[in-house]
């Protein structure tokens, strides 16, 4: 009888220790997703700006070579006039106007250009609007595991299909997060500054593996921020990397901003 009486109480002292752990777990998961500065928190749902590329950044390389080419290029590219709407699905969507009496290798390069900056744009708003609209962690009572290794916390969760590891400091700032599917892998290390607001990204390097080495791509991002409203919107995007192996090279400039509240 004594040794099934020590045998549930040790039974019983190994759940109430798992219980504790848990809840100390979900503690920590709370107070990281509330270390994050957050636009949604900040009572923003949707904004719209105009976006305008540095053209002579872009073409440096060619004004090297042709100066003529690139003045008469960026006379017509400065025409261009690119906006990019943020919905409350954090979903972005970019439109621009049309240049008209154009020759067809003009048409073919535009339309070109049309798409390097729809894909460019929507795909560094997939990765920004984790950190600043959504959250880069799962809920509290969802299922996850979370680890300490050294001076730093392993949380691994899934999301979907999608297997997530995210390494963080004790002071709950992730350096690491990767993503792995069936179909890609993606590693992101961004980087923060502290507002009174909460951790606010400030940048990150990227790699994005489908296994197509066509596909294969690199980023390195660095932002920078104005206020409006009486929070931290887009001011610039300073964008490098490569895509397939062709290295780019782009800044953007966020103007007229128009943010609608709840």
């Amino acid at each position: 009888m004594k040794r099934k009486l020590a045998l549930a109480s040790f039974i019983l002292l190994l759940a109430t220790a798992a219980t504790a752990q848990s809840a100390a777990d979900r503690q920590t998961l709370t107070q990281a997703r509330q270390a994050y500065y957050s636009l949604r928190t900040q009572g923003v749902s949707t904004f719209q700006c105009d976006v305008t590329p540095d053209w002579n950044s872009l073409l440096q390389d060619e004004r090297q070579t042709n100066p003529a080419a690139a003045d008469a290029a960026i006379k017509t590219l400065s025409q261009l006039h690119f906006v990019v709407s943020f919905g409350a699905d954090a979903k972005s969507h970019m439109t621009h106007n049309e240049l008209t009496g154009q020759t067809q290798e003009m048409k073919t390069a535009l339309a070109q250009i049309y798409g390097g900056m729809e894909q460019m744009t929507s795909g560094f708003f997939d990765t920004w609007s984790l950190f600043m609209f959504n959250n880069p962690f799962p809920a509290v009572d969802s299922q996850f595991q979370l680890q300490p290794v050294g001076a730093l916390y392993t949380l691994h969760y899934l999301e979907g299909t999608s297997d997530v590891v995210t390494t963080m400091s004790k002071e709950l700032a992730i350096s690491e997060l990767t993503v792995t599917t069936s179909e890609f892998h993606s590693t992101i290390h961004p980087s923060f500054t502290k507002t009174a607001n909460g951790l606010l990204l400030k940048g990150y390097d990227a790699d994005y593996d489908s296994g197509k080495p066509a596909e294969l791509t690199h980023l390195n991002v660095l932002i920078d921020y104005q206020p409006v409203n009486g929070v931290e919107m887009l001011q610039k995007l300073d964008l490098k990397g490569s895509y397939g192996g062709s290295k780019f090279s782009v800044q953007l400039g966020f103007q007229g901003c128009q943010i609608t509240k709840k």
